[in-house]
């Protein structure tokens, strides 16, 4: 586990992912799952605040080498399985899935991180989040990333849980996610807890781009009746963590 996986990979993205593209080394060396029984999963949505404090070259280097190792750290002690950068330029710089006995555990795991701790990026816990385990793979080697789009569903303006309307169109949502799954058009998917009072109540990660995946979503019936309002950013993650998805555009020299 010396060195870094993806060493021409850093000049295929702005250097304002740099501080969150390394957590590709952990999620292209997925090998093992947390041994507790009472695991679940959980989403970290990692943003830039705001307020972010300046730093110098140097010191952004040695944050970004401190990131990287409390990264592996967490991977070694089984508790990241699924890592990435968004390529867009937004507030959101990228995302961690851990697997945790609490929410109060992935809040913890995720303080760890330097960056975190310096202000750099401040970390927003969700979950648990309702996946099938089996669509998380062991790569078989470090071989690189690949592309995917990542959609924030966020509660449309008819998120009325409990409502017959509501569980009616539900229902059509959840035929139409096994029909795009069974179309090899979905890598993961699942929804959060009604209790969480966040807007963002699911995510899914499609394996086509970002206009590829909003016509897709035409067809979601839970969108047309306004109970989800997709939000969708380009995202890439280790080769192998999960179903195929895009490959990289070539590098421009």
């Amino acid at each position: 586990m010396r060195g870094h996986p993806f060493p021409s990979a850093w000049r295929r993205f702005p250097l304002a992912v740099a501080n969150v593209i390394v957590v590709l080394f952990c999620a292209a060396a997925f090998a093992q799952s947390p041994s507790a029984t009472n695991s679940q999963y959980f989403l970290v949505l990692l943003k830039r605040p705001a307020n972010a404090p300046k730093l110098s070259d140097e010191a952004s280097e040695k944050l970004q080498q401190e990131h990287m190792a409390n990264i592996r750290k967490l991977y070694e002690e089984n508790k990241l399985v699924i890592a990435g950068p968004f390529t867009d330029d937004t507030s959101l710089r990228g995302i961690f899935v851990l697997k945790a006995e609490s929410l109060a555990q992935a809040e913890e795991w995720a303080n760890t991180d330097p960056a975190v701790r310096a202000g750099r990026l401040a970390p927003e816990v969700h979950g648990p989040w309702d996946v099938d385990s089996s669509a998380i793979h062991k790569p078989d080697a470090h071989e690189g990333m690949e592309q995917y789009t990542l959609d924030l569903m966020r509660a449309g303006k008819n998120w009325a849980p409990h409502t017959a309307s509501f569980n009616n169109t539900l229902k059509q949502h959840g035929a139409f996610v096994k029909k795009i799954m069974d179309e090899g058009k979905l890598a993961i998917g699942g929804p959060f807890p009604f209790s969480d009072s966040s807007d963002l109540k699911g995510i899914a990660i499609f394996r086509a781009n970002t206009q590829d995946t909003a016509r897709l979503l035409q067809d979601d019936p839970s969108i047309k009746f306004g109970l989800f309002k997709p939000e969708l950013h380009p995202w890439v993650t280790g080769k192998g963590v999960l179903a195929p998805g895009l490959p990289l555009p070539e590098q421009k020299k």
